[in-house]
């Protein structure tokens, strides 16, 4: 694992959707699943997303229409690219998700398993 990994960098995005998609607990999880979910740095102002189905996980950069999105600073990010527990930085008030606060928790198990596979990125 790699300390540096932005999870605003195409390449990370894309090893991280090719971790998801090989990964049994997130295939398990999205059975029936079409979420997409953005990542908004308040420093730099960057954005992310990942994008789930039954049949593929995507990732890019850029603003995307989405239900729900992870917000926080910098350094909530580089915990949460080693693997920190997204739900921990949201109860420490480090992440705030915003939109649809039912969309997130009703895919609450599905979110905690791809934001976990961040721990194992090696680009």
């Amino acid at each position: 694992m790699l300390t540096s990994l932005s999870l605003f960098d195409p390449a990370v995005l894309a090893a991280w959707a090719k971790r998801a998609r090989a990964n049994d607990f997130v295939r398990q999880h999205s059975v029936l699943a079409d979420v997409c979910v953005a990542l908004r740095n308040t420093d730099t102002g960057e954005h992310s997303w990942l994008a789930v189905s039954e049949q593929d996980v995507q990732a890019g950069t850029g603003p995307r229409e989405v239900p729900f999105w992870l917000e926080g600073d910098s350094a909530a990010f580089a915990d949460l690219a080693q693997g920190f527990p997204f739900n921990r930085l949201v109860r420490q008030h480090r992440l705030v998700v915003g939109g649809d606060l039912r969309a997130c928790v009703q895919n609450w198990m599905l979110l905690y398993a791809l934001t976990r596979l961040t721990g194992e990125l090696e680009v």
